[in-house]
């Protein structure tokens, strides 16, 4: 539901009346015709600029006479701003602002609530399949059965463990590999992997790599280097 911002002083505003002194109007007939106006721009211009409507600003207004003088008037009296190019609602976003950044936030919260839905179509595992990964992450992680550290997990580790979630269920992951590739992460590292660390090394983690395996890499890396200098200095016009 649309709301504006609209307090007591409004009926006591010295625009008020020299608005209703113009238009022959009562103040509380002009204080309705601006807050027609105003929830009509909630709906057709949050920003508040009304130029493309201002063939129609009369009719938002619910105001049976001119338009034109009808929109002269409320420039004169300061409730519109016009240029040669603009009409807008004058302080629009100083008084309702609050709502704008809301009504934004709320949009934002539903496009990622359909991206969610929209991801879940397209990566179909239940419900009950994530909560197997996120507890299969949390004893990998924690190295205690689950039922004993739910309760300790944080809401910003819950988040963290969450989003690892998503990414191993784009991988395929299954509690078991979780497991598994959790204890090559053991033996490769000397430490327990967290939930970021097992997704981001997911691919890598297939085997274990020990001591005796980083450094053949490292002496292959080493003798690679090596015969790629020997290469360039017999191919050298030294």
């Amino acid at each position: 539901m649309a709301w504006i911002k609209s307090d007591e002083t409004l009926s006591q505003h010295p625009k008020v009346d020299l608005l209703a002194e113009k238009l022959s109007l009562h103040p509380a007939q002009v204080v309705g015709h601006l807050h027609y106006l105003w929830w009509w721009a909630l709906s057709y211009a949050d920003t508040g600029d009304l130029t493309r409507y201002k063939s129609m600003i009369a009719k938002a207004s619910n105001y049976d006479g001119d338009n034109d003088f009808f929109i002269d008037n409320l420039v004169d009296c300061g409730w519109l701003d016009r240029t040669k190019t603009t009409l807008k609602i004058h302080d629009w976003e100083e008084y309702h602002g609050a709502l704008l950044e809301t009504r934004n936030k709320n949009t934002e919260r539903k496009r990622k609530e359909r991206a969610v839905k929209e991801d879940e179509q397209n990566n179909p595992q239940t419900k009950a399949e994530k909560a197997a990964l996120f507890q299969a992450l949390v004893e990998v992680w924690l190295g205690k059965p689950y039922s004993e550290c739910k309760a300790d997990i944080t809401t910003d580790a819950r988040s963290r463990i969450n989003r690892a979630v998503k990414v191993l269920s784009q991988q395929g992951a299954t509690p078991e590999e979780i497991e598994r590739r959790g204890f090559n992460y053991f033996v490769t590292y000397g430490d327990r992997p967290t939930p970021q660390a097992l997704s981001g090394n997911w691919p890598q983690l297939d085997q274990a790599r020990t001591d005796k395996d980083r450094k053949q890499a490292k002496k292959q890396v080493t003798s690679a280097h090596r015969s790629y200098e020997l290469t360039q200095w017999v191919n050298s016009d030294d």
